[in-house]
């Protein structure tokens, strides 16, 4: 069941946008986030294809997992971002998840539970007209457990990952509208423990907002990432963990 880890759960491990998109905070000025996210499935995105039940399924296809198993992950995100100067600020990403996997055959589920990897930001604003544009980097710090059980998500992945990203954000006041658009490549070095490169990685982010009154803001929002192949044990090329993922 290892091979049959669904996309949609591996997702709630990449990493969430964090910060206000382009712009930058003022000197001195700080901001802070805490999102909470569950999720519960009883399907699975298959890796690769096979049969079931007379029916042939692809890579990609969901597939109910066997024996009435259940995923259940709860994960807390916490963002804090300071401004050292008006066009530079830096950030940090700690992220809480608890994770259980249980199905008829066991009495006893496998769990989880601990803080994930660690994300460092800094983010340089160039320029804020015609548009603010900003260069952002992005470390992830193999600080969570890297646990390999069938069944489970590791709530740290066990390598380092470095974003560049570029950043074009536009306010339309005095319309209460604004737009941002991310354009990210995510360099994802080698796990050592099971010599596994995950392969790196492009994203694009796209979202524009609009505040109804003071309190109300209507979001749209566009993401995309797609994932080169892993490396796995040093020199196989696994094409079955590529990513294609699009969020609307």
């Amino acid at each position: 069941m290892a091979r049959t880890i669904p996309t949609l759960l591996l997702v709630a491990l990449l990493p969430s946008v964090a910060g206000a998109g382009a712009w930058t905070l003022p000197e001195g000025k700080a901001w802070a986030k805490v999102a909470g996210l569950r999720q519960q499935t009883d399907e699975a995105y298959l890796a690769d294809a096979r049969f079931y039940d007379g029916r042939r399924f692809d890579p990609g296809d969901r597939l109910e997992y066997p024996f009435e198993g259940e995923f259940t992950s709860e994960a807390v995100f916490i963002d804090f971002f300071y401004g050292l100067t008006d066009r530079l600020d830096m950030g940090l990403q700690v992220a809480y998840f608890d994770q259980v996997y249980a199905d008829a055959t066991r009495d006893e589920p496998p769990s989880d539970a601990g803080f994930s990897d660690i994300r460092a930001f800094v983010k340089c604003r160039l320029f804020q007209r015609p548009a603010i544009f900003t260069l952002k980097f992005g470390a992830k710090v193999p600080t969570g457990e890297f646990r390999n059980e069938d069944g489970l998500i590791p709530v740290g992945e066990g390598q380092w990952d470095f974003d560049f990203v570029g950043q074009l954000g536009r306010s339309f006041w005095p319309l209460p509208l604004y737009t941002n658009v991310d354009v990210g490549y995510r360099l994802r070095t080698e796990n050592t423990e099971i010599l596994r490169d995950p392969g790196d990685e492009w994203f694009l982010n796209v979202e524009a907002g609009y505040n109804v009154t003071p309190r109300l803001l209507l979001l749209a929002k566009y993401e995309m990432l797609r994932g080169n192949p892993s490396t796995d044990f040093g020199f196989f090329r696994n094409r079955s963990q590529i990513k294609r993922i699009t969020y609307l």
